[in-house]
C-alpha cells in the first residue's frame, strides 16, 4: 500500500463532514438518489432527464472522475449530494479480476497478505473526497470467485444512515458523516466452488435485510437499522444463490422475494414464508428480481444449462403455488419463458417491454406483460461480454460491457444500436443515475457523466486508468488463449492443476490438447496433471491431441504415459479416430469444429500429420 492511501486511512473526520447530515437527512424526497442496487425500485430505470447523456468518452460529457484504490465491483449509489461504495485494498499482490466467461471453480484458497476494507463518500458535484473508514483490517477467511473482489456487495441508505455489506465478513452501520455507529459480524461459510457471497442488502421499514446462501447455513436476516440488533432470522434451504433480495410493494401486501435453485420464495417483513415453488431453477441463481406492470419478475440462466427460465408472478399467492405439469397453468405465474434467461446480468423492463441481456453479448426482447416474443436474441456489434445489468432513461437503454463499452439501444419492438461510448477498462459494476448524473464505476476509477461538459485537461491528466480488460481470469481461457504467464499465475493462486470445467468436465490439460498450447501442457504435466483423466464425453488429452493433429503434443503425452487404447464414451480410442478414412462427412465435421472454437484448422496439414500420429501410436499400442 502507498504511502497516500496509508496516510488517507488516518484520516480523522472534519468537520466539515457534520454539516452532511441535514443535507442528507431528507434524501428520499430528492430526485438526486439511487439508493440501493438497480436504484430506487430495483430495476434500473431512472427518472428521465434532459441532463443525463445518451454518448460520453473518457473526456467528453464527463464532469469529474476520481480514482478509487483496490478492487470492488460494489455499485455507486446516490443520497442528495453524496455518493458512496466500497472497495478492498490489498498490501501484497493476488490474482486480479479479469473479464470473460467464467466456467470454472473459484480460487481454492484465501487471497493472501493484510487487506483493507474500505468505505468511501465522495461528493456528487466534484467528486472529493468527503470521507472514509476502514471497517476491518485483516487477512481474508473465505476464497472468491477469480472475477469477484471482496467488496462486490452493494451499499445501501435510507437516507439516514449507510448499511454496508461484506458478505463473508460484517454489516456495518455508519451515520452519513461517516462515524460508525454498529456492526454485525458474519461467521463466514463454505460456499459453492468457493465462490463466495455477493447478495447486497436492502433496508426497509427500519430492517436491513441480508441474504446468505452457502453450503453449510443458508438464511436470511433482518437487523434493526438504528441499532443493528437482529430481529430475525430464518433458515433457508439454498445453495447456490446469489440475488439481491427484492422487497415488493404490491396491491396486496409488502412481501420479500428471493430466488433460489430449489425454491422461488417470498416472506414477510416477519420472516415467515408466505410462498414458494420449484422453478426448476438454472444451477447457479445470480439474476435479482424485480417488480414493473404490477408483476414480480424472476429469472435464472446458467449457461451451462439447458432451463434458463423467466417468471412472471402476479401477487397474493400463499403455500405451495407449484404446478402439477405445466409452468403456464399456475394461478399466480402470468407467464413463463424456460430460455430466456441470462447468466449474471438482471434483466430489465422498459415501457412495455422486457429486456433480457446475455453475457456473451446477446439482447432479447419479450412483451413485458404476455412474455410474447418480440425479438429473439440479437447479437451486439462490435461483440462484447457483459456482466453489469442494464438501465435505462430517456427513451434509451444502457449496456455496459466488460470492455467498458456502452451500447445505446434506442427502446421499442426492434433492436437498434444508435451509439457506444468507450471508457476501456474493465467495468463489472452497475452504474447509479441520479438528476443530470450518471455515475459508473469502472476497475479503478468512478466516472460521474453529465450532458454539456468536458473534463478539465488537469483532471484528465490525473486520470490514469489501470488499462484494458485483461483475457478472462479463468485457468481454462487462459489456456485456449495461449497465455503461459496467466496461468502459472493461476495454478499459484491455489486452483487444482486438474481442475474440471463444470458442464464439459473438460481440465486444462484437456483443453491444451484441444488448441495445441505445448508449452503450457508441459508446465501443467510437470504440476502434476494426470494424463489419463478425460472430460465428461470421456476424451482423453491424448484422443483429443491426436485428432486435432498437434504431433508434438502427443509426443510428450504418450513420454508421460498416456494410453493409446483408452475408449471415450463412444468406443473410439486416439489410434482409431486418426486411422478413419478421410471422407467428406470427417472434413465437415472438421469445419464445424473449427466453427466452433473460432479457430481457423488447417485441414491439409491436418490430413498429412494424421497418419504420422497413427503410425506413433501403433508403436505406443505395441506389445
Amino acid at each position: 500500500m502507498n504511502a497516500a492511501i496509508k496516510a488517507g486511512l488516518t484520516i480523522v473526520h472534519t468537520l466539515l463532514a457534520l454539516f452532511v447530515v441535514p443535507l442528507l437527512a431528507n434524501a428520499q424526497h430528492d430526485q438526486s438518489i439511487w439508493p440501493r442496487f438497480r436504484g430506487p425500485n430495483a430495476d434500473g430505470v431512472a427518472p428521465d432527464h434532459p441532463g443525463l447523456p445518451t454518448t460520453w468518452t473518457r473526456t467528453e460529457n464527463v464532469k469529474w472522475v476520481a480514482d478509487v484504490p483496490g478492487w470492488g465491483w460494489s455499485n455507486p449509489i446516490v443520497s442528495g449530494d453524496r455518493v458512496f461504495l466500497s472497495t478492498v485494498v490489498a498490501d501484497e499482490e493476488n490474482l486480479t479480476p479479469a473479464k470473460g466467461l467464467y466456467l470454472g471453480e473459484g480460487v481454492r484458497k484465501p487471497a493472501t497478505g493484510i487487506h483493507h476494507w474500505l468505505v468511501y463518500c465522495f461528493d456528487l458535484n466534484d467528486g472529493h473526497v468527503v470521507w472514509r473508514h476502514e471497517a476491518h483490517t485483516g487477512t481474508p477467511q473465505v476464497p472468491r470467485h477469480p472475477k469477484s473482489t471482496y467488496a462486490s456487495e452493494t451499499t445501501v441508505t435510507d437516507g439516514e444512515r449507510l448499511y454496508v455489506l461484506f458478505g463473508d465478513l460484517g454489516l456495518y452501520c455508519y451515520d452519513l458523516a461517516g462515524a460508525l455507529l454498529w456492526s454485525q459480524d458474519i461467521v463466514p461459510r463454505k460456499t459453492v466452488s468457493d465462490y463466495g457471497a455477493a447478495a447486497s442488502p436492502v433496508v426497509h421499514d427500519g430492517q436491513v435485510i441480508v441474504v446468505y446462501d452457502n453450503l453449510e447455513s443458508s438464511w436470511i436476516a433482518a437487523f434493526d437499522a438504528e441499532s443493528g440488533k437482529p430481529r430475525w432470522r430464518t433458515a433457508r434451504d439454498e445453495t447456490h444463490a446469489w440475488a439481491t433480495p427484492l422487497v415488493w410493494q404490491n396491491e396486496i401486501r409488502t412481501e420479500i422475494v428471493v430466488p433460489g435453485r430449489n425454491r422461488n420464495r417470498s416472506y414477510s417483513l416477519e420472516g415467515k414464508l408466505l410462498w414458494e415453488f420449484d422453478g426448476n431453477m438454472s444451477g447457479l441463481v445470480i439474476p435479482s428480481p424485480f417488480a414493473a406492470h404490477g408483476l414480480c419478475y424472476i429469472a435464472s440462466g446458467y449457461v451451462g444449462d439447458a432451463h434458463r427460465p423467466t417468471f412472471a408472478i402476479k401477487p397474493g399467492a400463499s403455500g405451495d403455488i407449484t404446478p402439477d405439469k405445466d409452468f403456464a397453468a399456475s394461478e399466480f405465474i402470468v407467464w413463463y419463458d424456460g430460455k430466456s434467461s441470462s447468466y449474471n446480468p438482471s434483466q430489465i423492463v422498459y415501457g412495455d417491454y422486457l429486456y433480457t441481456l446475455y453475457d456473451r453479448g446477446f439482447l432479447s426482447c419479450h412483451d413485458a406483460k404476455t412474455g410474447e416474443v418480440i425479438y429473439a436474441k440479437t447479437r451486439f456489434s462490435p461483440r462484447g461480454s457483459f456482466t453489469s445489468s442494464p438501465w435505462a432513461y430517456n427513451g434509451h437503454l444502457f449496456f455496459l460491457s466488460e470492455d467498458g463499452l456502452t451500447y445505446v439501444v434506442k427502446a421499442g419492438p426492434e433492436f437498434d444500436i444508435i451509439a457506444t461510448s468507450p471508457l476501456e477498462e474493465l467495468c463489472l459494476a452497475s452504474p447509479a443515475a441520479a438528476g443530470d448524473k450518471l455515475l459508473i464505476r469502472t476497475a479503478s476509477q468512478l466516472y460521474c457523466l453529465t450532458d454539456g461538459v468536458q473534463l478539465d485537461p488537469a483532471s484528465a491528466a490525473r486520470s490514469q486508468p489501470r488499462g484494458r480488460p485483461a483475457p478472462a481470469a479463468d485457468i481454462w481461457s487462459a489456456v485456449a488463449a495461449g497465455d503461459l504467464d496467466r496461468v502459472k499465475g493461476i495454478l499459484a493462486s491455489g486452483i487444482a492443476v486438474d481442475a474440471r470445467q463444470p458442464g464439459s468436465g473438460a481440465t486444462p490439460l484437456t483443453t491444451a490438447a484441444v488448441y495445441g498450447r505445448t508449452k503450457i501442457a508441459q508446465l501443467l504435466l510437470a504440476t502434476g496433471a494426470d494424463v489419463s483423466l478425460a472430460s465428461a464425453d470421456g476424451n482423453t488429452a491424448l484422443l483429443i491431441a491426436s485428432f486435432f493433429a498437434h504431433q508434438e503434443l502427443v509426443t510428450i503425452l504418450l513420454d508421460h504415459d498416456a494410453s493409446p487404447l483408452a475408449k471415450n464414451g463412444r468406443g473410439d480410442t486416439p489410434l482409431s479416430v486418426v486411422s478413419a478414412n478421410w471422407n467428406p462427412q470427417l472434413e465437415a465435421t472438421y469445419q464445424s469444429l473449427g466453427r466452433a472454437l473460432e479457430v481457423e484448422l488447417d485441414l491439409e496439414r491436418i490430413k498429412r500429420v494424421r497418419s504420422q500420429i497413427a503410425a506413433q501410436l501403433r508403436d505406443a499400442a505395441a506389445p
